[in-house]
């Protein structure tokens, strides 16, 4: 895709970025953007598409404490977070997101371990098996 928006604009000999922006289907602020990058950035991107998040820098501690107690709700966690560094790099909705992934994390890394059943209910997505899991 960012090659052919790049072929189609040919340094400005090309189509308009409206026009490309219009035939593809993007926006105009993402062909712009991806015009402006370079071929390194671009398979940079191409090759690590992850995103950091400002949580990451946490996460180890974010595990310890949903091992440690896995009932914990996402507003006590930011709580304990906040009163280990003070000021929060993210939003509390940011944060609920997460705590919800790192839970998630956890209990099936736990419920794999202790029940190998349960890792088969959660592919077919069965939640009422929740209940015969011994490690949740």
């Amino acid at each position: 895709m960012i090659h052919k928006i790049k072929a189609l604009h040919d340094n400005g000999k090309g189509l308009s970025i409206r026009a490309i922006s219009q035939e593809l289907g993007l926006s105009r602020n993402t062909v712009r953007k991806y015009l402006r990058m370079d071929e390194n950035a671009i398979s940079e991107q191409i090759e690590d598409p992850s995103r950091t998040k400002r949580l990451d820098d946490h996460r180890d501690y974010l595990i310890h404490l949903l091992k440690e107690f896995p009932k914990l709700s996402a507003v006590k966690i930011a709580r304990k977070l906040q009163a280990k560094v003070g000021e929060l790099p993210a939003s509390d909705r940011s944060i609920r997101r997460y705590v919800r992934t790192l839970k998630e994390e956890v209990a099936s890394a736990r419920c794999a371990i202790t029940n190998p059943f349960w890792t088969m209910c959660r592919v077919f997505s069965v939640r009422w098996t929740r209940v015969s899991c011994a490690a949740c």
